[in-house]
Formats: structure tokens, sequence, C-alpha cells
């Protein structure tokens, strides 16, 4: 938040780079850096020489944007739009009623006109800006508001969602590997679901810390939103996970903060860290968790566990599948969303697409512990823990490949 400061970002790189990757933690050899806003608190030589470490680092850097919002106030509404040579003003490109009148303010920021020539200009210059200094990763945030109604400049558009198509087809193109000759990732964040063609992965949820609510406020967005991961997008986005304690919250408990990753790491994943790693606790849950092999691989695998019961309105299910036929495998995911109680849970194996009647091989991946079961898989939890099994068919005693 408005904390970001040059020391913040750099020891983050420095941490991950010395500490935590030769654990393990790593996709292909890539790990990016990533600013979310306030990277603007940052002079340019301080913006030069952050990104000149993190790629002395080894790793790729991330930014974030709000193409479609404006966050000034009427007295900032003179300013002149970036890269438009003082032609338009930002009240020239705020999107407005038929009337006439600037919409109101949704979350703080003001809706701009997508289609409005100011607006394709001031694309232009920022996206122009973010290349030109090394990044690769960028976090498009309250794009909701590039598909409010309005009367937009183009008169050909007469929709939110033919406007927000339009910026968004823009701002793609201009991202895109053929235009700027590299990859550049693209994720979405307060996004519609529709149309969806513009990016490699979209946030399921709004803002998600690190308390056990929050893993269940997120569980419950994967468990109404699991299908559209490698299906209207690459990965579905669990937000960052906070493995000690967000800003604004109290730090968490060690099983609550497990439990936080877990929800990541089934998600599908992109997976986020969200921690101050200056603060030791932060420090040490990342040496124990992010060195798991068995766990990073289940998040390196890029699919999304679905929920084995989904009828849970505005709570989440707290138990999730996954299929695995390249490994002959099936993943269980077991939760307890109480803080104070420990739990037991019966979770049916048929009910969860697996053969009743098979013999398996139980392995729990975050204690490495092994087992057998059939029929049915009985869970131990303490408050606030979560588990994943990796179940394998028995046969004569030994793992079979059927």
């Amino acid at each position: 938040m408005s904390d970001l400061d040059y020391d913040l970002y750099t020891a983050t790189s420095d941490f991950l780079k010395n500490e935590v990757q030769p654990l393990g933690f790593e996709n292909e050899e890539t790990l990016y850096i990533n600013f979310d806003a306030f990277w603007d608190n940052f002079t340019p030589e301080e913006m030069k020489n952050a990104l000149d470490r993190v790629q002395q680092n080894g790793h790729r850097a991330g930014t974030y944007w709000t193409p479609f919002a404006f966050w000034g106030g009427p007295d900032q509404f003179g300013q002149a739009v970036e890269g438009t040579n003082g032609k338009y003003t930002y009240a020239d490109i705020l999107l407005r009623d038929s009337e006439g009148e600037i919409l109101p303010d949704v979350d703080g920021g003001l809706a701009i006109d997508p289609t409005h020539p100011g607006n394709l200009q001031r694309i232009d210059w920022f996206t122009n800006k973010f290349i030109s200094e090394g990044f690769e990763y960028i976090k498009l945030d309250f794009l909701a508001h590039g598909s409010l109604e309005g009367q937009h400049h183009n008169s050909g558009i007469t929709t939110g969602i033919a406007a927000y198509h339009y910026g968004m087809s823009y701002l793609q193109h201009k991202l895109s590997p053929e235009v700027i000759g590299r990859p550049f990732f693209i994720n979405l964040s307060i996004a519609p679901l529709f149309p969806y063609a513009f990016a490699h992965s979209r946030r399921i949820s709004c803002d998600v810390f690190g308390t056990l609510a929050d893993t269940e406020y997120l569980l419950n967005s994967l468990t109404h939103g699991w299908w559209m991961s490698n299906t209207l997008y690459r990965y579905n986005d669990p937000d960052h996970s906070v493995l000690y304690k967000s800003f604004n919250q109290e730090a968490t408990c060690w099983h609550e903060g497990r439990s936080r990753l877990t929800a990541s790491v089934i998600a599908g994943t992109v997976l986020l860290l969200g921690d101050d790693f200056r603060k030791e606790e932060a420090a040490e849950r990342a040496r124990a968790w992010l060195g798991n092999t068995d766990i990073l691989n289940v998040a390196r695998m890029g699919k999304t566990f679905r929920p084995v019961e989904s009828d849970f309105g505005k709570l989440s299910s707290d138990v999730f599948v996954l299929e695995s036929p390249e490994e002959k495998s099936f993943y269980l995911a077991v939760f307890n969303f109480d803080s104070a109680q420990a739990a037991e849970k019966s979770i049916s194996l048929k009910r969860a697409g697996l053969n009743a009647n098979a013999l398996y091989n139980v392995q729990d991946l975050w204690e490495g512990s092994q087992g057998e079961t059939s029929g049915e898989l009985i869970v131990s939890l303490e408050p606030a823990e979560s588990k994943i099994f990796r179940l394998t068919v028995k046969e004569n005693g030994s793992e079979s490949n059927n």
C-alpha cells in the first residue's frame, strides 16, 4: 500500500533470490517482483535503481496501472492527459451521462471513456513507458470502470461492454509480443468476466489478505469460479498470499498462514507472495513452506482444483479435488475454517470422483506422512489447518498404473 518504498521492493527481491529460490521457489527459473499501487511514490532515479537491482537478481519486473479509472478530484480535472501534449485534459476524457455530467465515482475512482482519443494516447504513453523501463508483467486494475454505461466519444459504440472491448483490444495490442518483440504477462483485476480474450490471468476475487476469513472468502470465489482457469484465462489469480501479516491486519497463526498459501496453490494459479520479509516471522514461514517441492509442484501444474460440493452461497466448499491423469493420481485439499476448534472430516472418495472400491496410497504433502484408505478419507485438522493429499491407486501392494 502507501508504505511501499525502495527498500521494501528491493529487499523482497534480495530475500527471494538469496534465501528462497535456493529452496526451489521458482517456475522454470522465473520469478517476478511486482509493484502494486503506489509505485509512483518512487522518484525516477529510485525506479531505475530498483529495476536494475531486480534484473541483477535475475528477476522480472512487474507493474500496475488503472487504464480506465482516474483518482483525482475536481481540482485536478484540468490536468493534462499524459501523452496528449496538452491537447486533452482529464475533464475531456472522463465518461459522462446523457446529460453531460461526469459519472459518480466507484470505489473512489472516476470512469474514463475507453474510446476517447485522449485516452488512447494516454494508453500509448503509459505502455511505452512500461515497455521502455523493462517491465514484463502488468496488473490492470479497476477495469470494470471501463464497462460503465455512458455517452462515449466513439458514437458507434453504444454499450459499456462494447467500450470495454474497444479499449482492451487497443491495450492488449500495445503489449502484444508481435508489437514489442518479447512476452509481456497481462493480469486483470476487478474485470468483467466477458469479453475475456485480453489477458493471461484474471483475479477471481477482490482483495484477499491473510486471515482465515480471507482464505474462505477466496475459496468462495474458487468454489464458484474454478471453471475459468485454462478456459477463459490461462490462470486464475487468487491474489497475493500473505504467509504472516498483511499491512492492515494482525499477524496470523501458523496454520492460518499456511492455509492461505494452500488456497493459492490449488487455485490455478498465479502464485503471488504479499509479505514484508524483513519481518523475521514472515521470513521463517517462507523458508519453511516455500521449499516444499511436493506443494510447489502442485502449483506448477497451473491447474485449478474443483469443489467437491458447491451449494454454499456466500460460504465456501471445504474440500477440493484435482485429477492428474499424467501422474495417474488425484489430489484432495481439505480446510478447517474454524480458527478455534479442531475438526475431523470424513470425505467420500466416490463423491470426490474417485473409485470407491479401490485401495489408495495417501500422501500428506505438507507433512510427508503416508497411509492407505479405501472408500473414504478421514482427515483430522487443527484449528485453521488445511492439508493437501495425493492419492494413488494401489494393486497387489504396489502403486498401479491404472
